[in-house]
């Protein structure tokens, strides 16, 4: 019985019901505080599954295409039967139910309910997933056991405080691909072509998810030249941008008569919001608790802490695909996303997340007479 309770078999075990507890608390955290944007006539999610969103946000069709396919698959009457079961009002004021404490809920809507609970719960899946595919980053950036354990529980509790001008389900799915290409392009070399063909399929997905992954593959350059040499890490970003733009003129052709624009100019309305000195002390709920909001002195406090302890122990790969995602992405955030919307600052989650596992084996690795609790007894 020991050696059971002591096998690497029971300790996977206990890691994924870790894992799960996380994800759902994640999962708690963004529904109860934007739900799927139900109701709202330009990206609920009524309006996505059925084609009919406001662009760009209707470009986001990865997981909209699955439920749709998933429920196409189903005989009509098995989904008739399931609709009628998930409409039921009592669900309403159950826990069982997504709509519990909240009528107006599309999750009620019989044409829409089975995609709803399908969204809701591949996205679901698509965060658990993100967590163990965090937990192998970090090792490979060097961080010990227990630090990349609990790195990606950092960094997924934390997403729900970065959407605060909005919160939609791909932003969790785009967590997931962006750490998936990452891990695969620190991997990849002329004797693994599967994981080549692996990070093209994920980019072509990915760009299905949100057209932003287009931006964020040169990003991979100098994680492909840890074991590729430069004209070959080259020619696969170049690949990359590539099936990334056929993805996205594809989903721009099918929806180029919908109402909407492909991107919004908010360079003065940016301007505006950070030199406004209230709006770095500005709180909002999240996780049902009036706390900071995501943007804010409490955050940039927080990111500059980790930089410090966490950079010097950065490999080199990973501190110029750092410097080549925030080149990147801080012209976009700054010409073309919602103020203090840290949400579009997804392209350096992998940076954040290597960065926090990184500070954390710095602290653990700490003697035990250098701790805040031997201090305190000293004195």
């Amino acid at each position: 019985m020991t050696r059971f309770f002591s096998s690497a078999g029971y300790r996977w075990f206990l890691l994924c019901c870790a894992y799960i507890v996380i994800a759902a608390a994640v999962m708690n955290g963004f529904y109860t505080k934007w739900r799927l944007n139900d109701g709202h006539p330009s990206l609920g999610l009524s309006y996505l599954v059925e084609g009919t969103g406001h662009r760009p946000y209707v470009y986001r069709q990865f997981v909209p295409a699955l439920a749709n396919g998933i429920q196409a698959m189903l005989p009509q009457a098995t989904v008739a039967r399931v609709s009628e079961r998930l409409t039921e009002p009592r669900r309403v004021n159950s826990r069982s139910g997504l709509a519990m404490r909240f009528p107006g809920s599309e999750a009620m809507m019989p044409a829409v309910t089975l995609r709803y609970h399908l969204v809701y719960y591949l996205t679901f899946f698509a965060l658990l997933a993100s967590l163990f595919v965090m937990r192998r980053v970090c090792l490979q950036a060097g961080a010990d056991a227990v630090a990349a354990t609990a790195a990606p529980a950092v960094l997924a509790l934390l997403v729900p405080f970065f959407l605060t001008e909005g919160g939609y389900f791909y932003d969790f799915v785009e967590l997931m691909f962006m750490m998936i290409a990452v891990l695969l392009a620190m991997n990849a070399s002329h004797r693994t072509p599967l994981r080549l063909l692996a990070l093209l399929v994920v980019a072509g997905l990915a760009t299905w998810n949100k057209e932003a992954f287009f931006f964020f593959t040169p990003a991979l350059y100098p994680l492909l030249r840890r074991n590729l040499p430069r004209v070959p890490a080259a020619a696969l970003v170049a690949g990359l941008l590539v099936v990334c733009g056929c993805v996205y003129l594809a989903l721009r052709i099918r929806f180029a008569g919908n109402p909407g624009s492909t991107v919004d100019y908010q360079l003065l309305d940016n301007l505006r919001f950070y030199v406004d000195p209230g709006n770095w002390v500005r709180t909002e709920s999240t996780y049902g608790v009036l706390l900071p909001r995501g943007f804010g002195i409490v955050t940039i406090l927080a990111f500059v802490g980790l930089a410090i302890n966490g950079w010097g122990r950065l490999p080199q790969a990973l501190r110029q695909h750092a410097w080549v995602a925030l080149a990147i992405n801080m012209p976009l955030f700054v010409l073309f996303c919602s103020p203090g919307e840290l949400r579009n600052l997804s392209m350096l989650y992998p940076s954040l997340l290597c960065l926090t596992a990184l500070s954390l084996s710095k602290w653990l690795a700490l003697p035990a007479s250098a701790s805040p609790a031997n201090a305190v007894q000293a004195s």
